[in-house]
């Protein structure tokens, strides 16, 4: 068995058990449990193989549904339309003809069928299997897009530097708790952290928090923050399933090992780190 093979295999489990609860609210966590994956990392691993979110899988199989469903010719346009989960036939309707190139009523009567485009990514990264101890740190939530919790670092540095907090030792790090693809951009969560002594106490704004120690996965982008989705998405379609490793049901992280105030854009170096069971 190839060492993807259980990753494969869990995805086409899922697929499977999709394609049979069609009729169901096809929900993140029963999913992942079918999948027997953490929801950090299901989404992940799932469109890394696929090159699709289980929402467009959900979306597909029904709409694969109503073309079987109007080719046998038994239902009516708007009850194909209700079993694919819409509401309105119209609504159905701009959605089958996106996927299968015609509108329900010629797909029927012509037996036209689209193909779906897959995507690759040719990055590549090194991967070192790093143990990073347990951190305190003093950390503000952010809930949104992913691109503004510059603004909570903005802050926290602030804050920081106000309190005498920033050594040569400080160690800067976020926490991405969501798949953006996955999650609508206003419940993305992530948390600006950064390291603090033991003396340190925490206030309304920054709270204390802490990074789980451990092993992880650790690879270094080079480039702008904006970028780092390619590192996110090497880890997760390439590296992972070819790889003997388990994700933990943690978060992965980010570290910044240079200061965007001091370098240009294209030389920030990013520590992307994936916590690895074992």
């Amino acid at each position: 068995m190839r060492r993807s093979d259980r990753y494969e295999a869990r995805v086409r489990r899922v697929v499977d058990y999709v394609a049979e609860h069609l009729d169901e609210n096809l929900n993140l966590e029963t999913i992942a449990q079918v999948a027997h994956l953490s929801p950090y990392h299901f989404h992940r691993i799932y469109r890394g193989l696929l090159g699709e979110t289980l929402d467009d899988t959900v979306r597909r199989l029904r709409l694969h549904r109503s073309a079987i469903d109007l080719l046998e010719g038994q239902l009516t346009i708007d009850r194909v339309a209700h079993r694919a989960g819409y509401t309105s036939q119209a609504t159905f309707t701009r959605a089958f003809r996106n996927a299968y190139g015609e509108p329900p009523a010629r797909y029927r009567l012509e037996r036209h069928v689209a193909h779906l485009d897959e995507l690759a990514n040719p990055d590549r990264y090194r991967v070192e299997s790093i143990a990073l101890p347990r951190m305190r740190v003093a950390a503000i939530e952010h809930r949104g897009d992913y691109q503004l919790t510059s603004r909570a670092f903005e802050r926290l540095m602030t804050l920081a530097a106000t309190a005498g907090l920033l050594t040569p030792n400080t160690r800067t790090i976020g926490m991405f708790h969501d798949d953006p693809v996955s999650v609508s951009q206003h419940e993305l969560r992530s948390t600006a952290c950064i390291t603090v002594p033991e003396t340190w106490t925490p206030s309304d704004e920054v709270v204390e928090a802490c990074v789980e120690g451990g092993r992880y996965a650790k690879i270094v982008h080079t480039g702008p923050y904006t970028e780092l989705k390619r590192a996110y998405d090497w880890l997760y379609q390439t590296w992972l399933p070819s790889s003997t490793e388990e994700p933990r049901n943690l978060p992965c992280l980010e570290e910044y090992l240079n200061d965007p105030r001091q370098v240009s854009p294209k030389d920030l170096e990013t520590a992307v780190m994936m916590p690895l069971e074992g």
